[in-house]
C-alpha cells in the first residue's frame, strides 16, 4: 500500500464528494476507495478547512493520518509515495519545487500545471533529475468506459483515426483543457501546430500576469496525420466528449454520456465488448499511478502526455492573441497566464 500526502483541502480535494458515494469526483473519494494507496497526512493553511475535512471525511479515514498547516511542514516531517497537489493554478509552481525537493516517489497534480510555460519547462527539468514521475489531473480522462474505449479504438474498431471532434468551451488551461486532453487520448499526444479562435474575458487579473483567454473553437495538427478539433460550444450532447470519426466507423466517448460506437455494419453492440462498471475517475487515477510504481507502465496523462496539452493551451492562447497558426513547441514560453482553475 502506497501512503498519499494531500496539500490544499479544496473542491477539487473533497469538496466535490460524499464519503457515502465511492464514485465521488474528488481525490480523497479515489484514495479512501482505493485499496492500493493510503491517505497518511494532509496540509492546508485553513485550520477550519482541516477540520471540516475531518469532520466529513473522518469514519473514512486512517485513525494515525497526520494534518499540517503547510506543505512545508508536512514535507519535512513525511515520507510519502505519492503527493497530491490539489492548491488553486497560480500556486502550483511554488509547491511543485517544493514537493520535488521533497523528493516523493510520484506527483499528482491538479491542472493547470502552471501559469506559463517557462514554469513548465524549470518543473519538468526538475523532476527528471529527480526521477519524479507528475501525473496532471486531467481527470475526466479515467472514466472507465472512456478508458475501454480507448482501448478499443486502439485496437482497429473503427479502423484508422482520422478526426477527433471535442466539445467544451470556457478557459484554455483551465476548464476546456480536461477536453483537448481527451482529443489527444484519441489523435495521440503528438502535436505539431494549432490554430485558435476566442476571446478575453473581462476582468482584473493579479500584477505580472495575463487574463486567461477563452476557446471559440481550436484546430490541432498531429504528426500522424488525425485532425482535432476543439468546438467551445457545447455539442449536441453537453460537453467533456468527443466524436472520434475513423476509416470504418465512429466512436462517441466522453464522462457524462453513455458510450457510443457505430461502423458501416451499424450500432456495436458495446456491451459484448466488455464495457466496465463505473467508478470514481480519482479511483483509477490513483490505481494507475501505484501500478506504476509496482514497476508497471506510467500512468495516463504523465510527463510527456501533460507537456503536450499544456503546449496545445499555451498554442491556442497564442494563436488568439497572434492570429495565426502556431507550430509546437512553442517559441513564446515566458507569457504568464492566471490560470485559476
Amino acid at each position: 500500500m502506497y501512503t498519499v500526502g494531500l496539500i490544499g483541502i479544496g473542491s477539487i480535494a473533497e469538496g466535490y464528494g460524499k464519503p457515502e458515494d465511492p464514485n465521488s469526483y474528488c481525490h480523497i473519494a479515489g484514495i479512501v476507495h482505493n485499496p492500493r494507496v493510503a491517505l497518511a497526512a494532509v496540509a492546508d493553511l485553513s485550520e477550519e478547512r482541516r477540520d471540516n475535512f475531518k469532520t466529513k471525511w473522518g469514519a473514512l479515514l486512517p485513525g494515525d493520518y497526520r494534518e499540517y498547516a503547510s506543505a512545508a511542514e508536512m514535507l519535512a516531517a513525511e515520507e510519502l509515495d505519492i503527493v497530491a497537489v490539489c492548491v488553486r493554478g497560480p500556486h502550483h509552481f511554488a509547491v511543485m519545487q517544493e514537493v520535488l525537493q521533497a523528493g516523493p516517489r510520484a506527483v499528482f497534480l491538479e491542472k493547470p500545471p502552471t501559469c506559463s510555460l517557462a514554469e513548465m519547462d524549470e518543473m519538468v527539468a526538475l523532476s527528471q533529475a529527480k526521477g519524479i514521475p507528475v501525473t496532471v489531473s486531467y481527470s475526466r480522462h479515467w472514466a472507465p468506459h472512456v478508458l475501454r474505449l480507448q482501448e478499443l479504438v486502439a485496437g482497429g474498431l473503427i479502423g484508422e483515426v482520422q478526426q477527433v471532434v471535442g466539445y467544451c468551451g470556457h478557459s484554455f488551461l483551465s476548464f476546456a483543457s480536461h477536453t483537448t486532453d481527451l482529443i489527444c487520448q484519441f489523435a495521440g499526444y503528438c502535436p505539431t501546430a494549432v490554430y485558435a479562435r476566442g476571446h478575453v474575458p473581462e476582468g482584473d487579473v493579479p500584477e505580472g500576469y495575463e487574463p486567461e483567454p477563452a476557446v471559440d473553437t481550436m484546430t490541432i495538427e498531429f504528426a500522424n496525420g488525425v485532425l482535432g478539433t476543439q468546438i467551445g460550444a457545447n455539442g449536441e450532447h453537453g460537453t467533456f466528449y468527443c466524436d472520434v470519426i475513423g476509416s470504418e466507423g465512429l466512436v462517441r466517448a466522453g464522462i457524462y454520456i453513455p458510450p457510443f460506437a457505430r461502423t458501416k455494419e451499424g450500432p456495436v453492440d458495446l456491451a459484448a465488448l466488455g464495457m466496465p462498471e463505473n467508478a470514481s475517475v480519482f479511483t483509477v487515477a490513483y490505481g494507475q499511478i501505484a501500478d506504476n510504481l509496482d514497476g508497471g507502465p506510467k500512468a495516463h496523462c504523465t510527463d510527456e502526455d501533460w507537456v503536450a496539452v499544456h503546449e496545445i493551451g499555451f498554442a491556442g492562447i497564442e494563436s488568439v492573441l497572434m492570429d495565426q497558426r502556431i507550430a509546437l513547441p512553442n517559441v513564446k514560453r515566458d507569457r504568464k497566464v492566471f490560470a485559476n482553475g
